[in-house]
Parts: C-alpha cells; structure tokens; sequence
C-alpha cells in the first residue's frame, strides 16, 4: 500500500506547491510528427501534441502546471491561431496541469473521470490545493468513440476502458497516420497502472493488443512519454511485457514470494525497462496481486 501512495504522489507531483528555486527551468524538444503535427516533450519526460491549421489549434495533454507559461510560448511559436480543443488523455496532473493556461479559451475533451477528479479537492500529505477552476475541467466528455472534424482530418477519439486509469484515451489522425496513446504507451519502459483510478495492468495488455491488431503497423505512435515508436517497436514492446507476466506468474505458481522475487531480480533481463519510473521492483509490486 505505501508503494502504491508512493506511485500515486509522484505522478500527481504537479499539483503540489513547490518554490522556482528548487524546479528546475522548463524544456522542451518539438518535433514535427507530420504535416501541421508537432510533438512537443516537455522536461525529456511529457509528450503534449498539437495540430495546427486553417481551423486553429488542438493540443493533445497540457503538461505540468508550472510548465503551461513556456508550453503555450512554444504553442505560439508554431502557430498564432487560437486553441480550439485541448483533449486530456486521462487525469493525472503531468497531462492535466496545464489545463489551467492552455485550455484557458477551449473546449477542454476528456473522460467523464477526468472531470470528477479535476473538480475535487486534492490532499497529498500536509498539502491540498483545491478544485480546478470550471474553465480548466473539460466540457466535453468521451464515453466510446468521437469524431471530430478539424484541420482537414477526421479525428477519432476513442475510450480505452481500464487499462493504465479508468477514462484513457487515444486519439488518432489518419490523414497523417499518427496515433496518440498517452500513458498506454511508456514506450520501453515498465508502465505505471494507477489501480486505484480503474487501472488494471492485464487490461492495460489487452488494450495495447487492441491498438496493434486495429491501427495500421506504419502508423507513428505516440505514448505520454519516451521515444515515438514505430509499429514493429510497439510490438515489441508488448512482447516484452507479456513476457514478463509469465515469468511472474510462473514463479508465483512455484511459490516465489513478492519479497522474493525482488531479492533474486527475475526481471534482470528487462532492467532496462526500469530505468524511467517503474523500476523492476515496483512492476513486481504492480503485477502481484493480480497474479
């Protein structure tokens, strides 16, 4: 339990006060995916995506709080139209931060989840910070699929129920064949499943199946956070953490404890997917209880 608040308090690190002093300056790397769709990665950790165009602008997450000032700086540097639509992946505060600059203007697209949360008090320790501001919380709500005509695309926008939290979306342009996954994709590394948001790690593997078996393998892929991936790569990745799973699983069947399992490094072979924030030992802590 306390490995999971531990999880949970890093990943909502965004909406806890901290001083200029002690964060470091924002960064951000912007690469253009396709024509008029650039990726914009702040702080070599978020992915945030824009479209631009004859209709104005979609971003795709907002990032942090305490980055939306240079985020929309770098917004503005692409293109001057005004924000249309700000689609929030899921709720976590490294994608819904920036909601507060960056949808200041939109219509904020999300799960009704993101919603709910967005619209509550938030306590972590000592701190609270209190409800987002109603323009900030989104206006308008998936539950399924959506299509949205925008910048001479039809954009689908579909809910991928319970995999990495309970209101995850992707979104996918297919005039320029990008597919935007948020945090379904941790591109090679361990992912974070928030179970105490609907997250649950073995429908987190069924959801990615569902986007290699449905979306086309030359597609370019685009996860919340590392590299952008190829379709062969996205494979790959679901290979390496559907192997994983039966490693676990076969040493909980043997009788291998969590404790265990860490001690005698099962995953060292994968050490290199817990180099970013899911370490081996708390993708152990991940899978088993539900082993």
């Amino acid at each position: 339990m306390q490995m999971k608040n531990l999880l949970i308090a890093l990943l909502m690190l965004p909406f806890l006060n901290a001083t200029s002093q002690t964060r470091p300056a924002t960064t951000i790397e912007t690469t253009e995916l396709a024509p008029g769709i650039h990726r914009l990665f702040v702080n070599n950790a978020v992915a945030v995506i824009m479209s631009h165009g004859e209709d104005g602008v979609l971003v795709i997450d907002a990032a942090y709080e305490h980055s939306a000032e240079k985020l929309m700086e770098e917004i503005r540097n692409i293109s001057d139209a005004p924000i249309r639509y700000l689609i929030n992946t899921h709720l976590h505060g490294d994608h819904t931060g920036g909601n507060k600059v960056i949808g200041k203007e939109a219509d904020i697209i999300a799960h009704e989840s993101v919603k709910r949360f967005l619209s509550m008090e938030q306590r972590r320790g000592e701190t609270t910070t209190p409800p987002f501001p109603e323009y900030a919380r989104p206006n308008i709500l998936v539950d399924g699929n959506m299509d949205l005509e925008f910048n001479d695309e039809k954009i689908q926008i579909t809910h991928m129920e319970g995999g990495h939290t309970e209101g995850d979306l992707i979104i996918y342009f297919p005039k320029s064949n990008v597919l935007v996954m948020g945090d379904l994709l941790f591109a090679g590394f361990f992912p974070f499943v928030d179970v105490s948001n609907g997250g649950d790690p073995f429908r987190f593997l069924e959801n990615v199946e569902r986007i290699i078996g449905h979306f086309p393998e030359d597609a370019t892929f685009v996860g919340g956070h590392g590299p952008v991936y190829t379709g062969v790569e996205l494979k790959q990745w679901h290979e390496d953490l559907t192997e994983t799973i039966k490693v676990l699983q076969s040493a909980k069947n043997d009788g291998m404890s969590q404790e265990e399992m860490k001690e005698n490094r099962i995953l060292e072979d994968w050490s290199r997917m817990g180099s970013f924030f899911i370490t081996e030992d708390r993708w152990i802590d991940t899978m088993y209880p539900f082993l």
